[in-house]
């Protein structure tokens, strides 16, 4: 069994009705930046805080997704 935690910037970005674009503009971090991010599954601690302060995500955990895989 393997445990991914990532957060999933499609689905932040479908939730809330925004565009890369406009995640970027929201949270001062780079559009290219967002897209590793969404493209890579991996983040820092720091941008996560960003992204979950320019939401108004009181808890920015609740950002994080986790897949479990049964082999």
């Amino acid at each position: 069994m393997s445990v991914e935690i990532y957060v999933d910037i499609e689905k932040i970005l479908k939730s809330r009705g925004l565009t890369l674009t406009q995640l970027a503009d929201k949270t001062g971090i780079h559009k290219q930046a967002l897209s590793r991010i969404k493209i890579e599954r991996a983040i820092t601690f720091r941008t996560l805080n960003k992204i979950a302060s320019a939401l108004g995500e009181e808890d920015p955990m609740s950002l994080i997704s986790v897949e479990v895989r049964t082999k």
